[in-house]
């Protein structure tokens, strides 16, 4: 069976951005927010805008999980998610996560939930996302015994061919530098969620998002509170950030 490398993150992380980078590398098979389906179909447990199901996705844990793992017979996989999607599932399943590269990606909660609100205004603490990844960070590293990687977003915009570097030697793949380019536009994988996305689909690379944010902290006291709420969990994981790789960047 081949390799699968997870990004576990939280919403409004350039997430999609490093995905779209495995999608221009064109070694692994993507998939994007797969577990999506269980937290907002099949469960429902919250609303959320621009959503576009595919009725021929499969909805329950154990579906996605397994069409992701057949995936894995034919070539190495990337799945992009959000722990929140499917913690208490990922949990129960230490088999699954023991058989895949799982890593880390962050971004500072100031700029994220403001981020988040813009795109989301009725978002909520829960689905911010970032106590569920400190918890399932904690879970696999007791589980391996070893330091997932967690990539910084800051890092990632501000020197892209470095981070990704540190990044694919910590996975242990070879690292493609014509994979942080790419040409503009949307993705078949992102129809479900495009309107989450129209940053990375007008991007040709890695690029700091534009802090053009629809509300401010002044305006919405109560999303301040859910940055106080992040950080902790965001400092958690920061600890643990891998540097750049310094001969990528020169």
């Amino acid at each position: 069976m081949h390799t699968s490398v997870a990004l576990w993150s939280h919403p409004r992380s350039m997430s999609t951005a490093l995905e779209r980078s495995f999608m221009e590398r064109g070694d692994f098979k993507v998939f994007h927010e797969a577990f999506a389906y269980v937290f907002f179909m099949h469960e429902e447990r919250a609303e959320i805008p621009h959503k576009n199901p595919d009725p021929d996705h499969p909805r329950t844990y154990p579906d996605v999980r397994d069409m992701m793992e057949r995936a894995r017979l034919e070539r190495p996989v990337f799945h992009k998610d959000f722990p929140y999607h499917a913690l208490d599932h990922l949990l129960a399943d230490p088999e699954y996560l023991l058989g895949q590269v799982n890593t880390f990606l962050i971004r500072d909660p100031e700029e994220a939930v403001l981020s988040h609100a813009t795109v989301h205004p009725g978002v909520t603490r829960e689905v911010l996302g970032y106590r569920q990844l400190a918890r399932l960070f904690d879970a696999v590293r007791e589980l391996t015994g070893t330091t997932p990687a967690v990539i910084n977003a800051a890092d990632l915009a501000r020197d892209p061919d470095g981070t990704i570097a540190a990044y694919c030697d910590a996975v242990g793949i070879p690292f493609m530098p014509e994979a942080l380019t790419w040409s503009a536009g949307e993705r078949a994988e992102w129809t479900t969620w495009s309107g989450w996305h129209t940053d990375v689909t007008s991007s040709s690379g890695f690029q700091r998002p534009e802090r053009k944010y629809r509300f401010s902290y002044d305006e919405k006291p109560h999303l301040r509170e859910f940055a106080d709420y992040c950080r902790p969990y965001y400092d958690h994981l920061d600890q643990f950030r891998i540097q750049p790789a310094l001969e990528a960047a020169q």
